[in-house]
């Protein structure tokens, strides 16, 4: 797919591992000492407990969740505080993404992030990476209640956008992601990278 700028009024990128890197292993890492399972196993049970998709929809509070954690988890000796301590230390900001963002504001109408994500996970990347707020509106799966790739959210998204699907472009680092709105009319891009994404744009 070739990119042509005068078809794109919006550009959208997803958060995790596009605009903020992150790795739950190192989450994973720290918990194992307070549990009976190793990294491996809390890594892995991370994507398949029931409340890691339920407070992402934002259907839990952090207390429930938690206390789901704990019990699946069998933690011992672990404070709620101190367990969000860790489950939101697994984060940095891509390097040189600050610039692909400048020259994106200074050339289309709007740019936009959309996030399957829980709310301290987003409360702390808001509050240690400015690059957050360079944002024209946020679509946030635990806000709209669905994961992408529900097509709801997406639709959020074109709402947010105020443009046709095919008027914004979007890249994220899942294809399952990108497949999903391609088929709403979106132009979309796997994410392999900010040099990759700056041609298509530019």
């Amino acid at each position: 797919m070739e990119g042509k700028k005068g078809s794109i009024r919006v550009v959208m990128f997803d958060l995790g591992n596009v605009l903020i890197c992150f790795d739950h292993m190192i989450a994973a890492r720290k918990i194992e000492n307070y549990s009976d399972k190793d990294a491996r196993q809390i890594y892995a049970l991370f994507f398949s407990l029931p409340v890691t998709e339920q407070f992402d929809r934002g259907l839990i509070d952090e207390k429930s969740f938690f206390e789901g954690v704990k019990k699946l988890l069998n933690l011992n000796g672990l404070s709620r505080d101190e367990f969000y301590n860790i489950w939101n230390n697994i984060f940095w900001e891509n390097p040189g993404i600050k610039g692909l963002i400048k020259e994106i504001k200074e050339t289309y109408e709007k740019f936009l992030i959309i996030s399957n994500v829980n709310k301290p996970h987003f409360e702390y990347i808001r509050d240690k990476f400015p690059i957050i707020t360079e944002a024209d509106g946020i679509i946030l799966s635990y806000e709209i209640g669905v994961l992408k790739p529900d097509p709801r959210i997406y639709n959020a998204a074109v709402e947010k956008a105020g443009c046709l699907p095919s008027e914004i472009f979007y890249t994220d680092d899942r294809e399952d992601l990108i497949e999903a709105a391609v088929k709403l009319g979106f132009k979309a891009r796997l994410f392999q990278g900010i040099s990759d994404i700056r041609r298509y744009l530019f």
